[in-house]
């Protein structure tokens, strides 16, 4: 169960970075409460993860999974590059992921 939590905390991270993006340097209101939000909820569920899971584990694999789901929306939504050496390095950062947990 924590980690579906962590997961979420992760997609969390995700919003806030995407909403720190369009408020542009924080000058858009809207933007910015919703990176303020976000930010909140990113990190009220890892708080909530890391009362079972340990805190290296947890904090690895939230940041780990927030650059992998960033990397992927950027691609698709804001059309960065599809760099082979990117993509390779978040494979790898996704690895690092997996090994967490099944080690975890």
């Amino acid at each position: 169960m924590m980690w579906l939590v962590l997961v979420c905390a992760s997609f969390f991270e995700l919003a806030f970075t995407v909403c720190m993006k369009l408020s542009d340097g924080l000058k858009n209101v809207k933007f910015t409460i919703l990176t303020i939000i976000s930010v909140a909820c990113s990190i009220g569920l890892l708080s909530i993860a890391t009362k079972t899971l340990p805190l290296g584990v947890a904090y690895a694999v939230w940041t780990g999974l927030g650059t992998v789901f960033n990397v992927i929306f950027g691609i698709v939504v804001f059309k960065e590059s599809r760099d082979v050496k990117k993509l390779v390095f978040m494979g790898m950062v996704l690895a690092g992921v997996v090994g967490l947990r099944i080690a975890g």
